[in-house]
């Protein structure tokens, strides 16, 4: 009976693009101060949208 909910997750994670190509759900991310250039989120890897990362 336990592993019914083993095979759930991997279902969801099936289907969850972010998780297949970071290993993590968008959720998880951390995020620290907006980009000074493009105002975006920078996350926990130093990236944004525009590349910058506030440098």
């Amino acid at each position: 009976m336990g592993d019914d909910n083993y095979y759930q997750m991997d279902y969801e994670y099936y289907y969850d693009d972010h998780y297949r190509i970071y290993g993590k759900s968008a959720l998880d991310v951390e995020y620290g101060e907006p980009c000074i250039f493009c105002s975006s989120r920078i996350d926990e890897f130093g990236l944004c949208a525009c590349g910058a990362g506030g440098s």
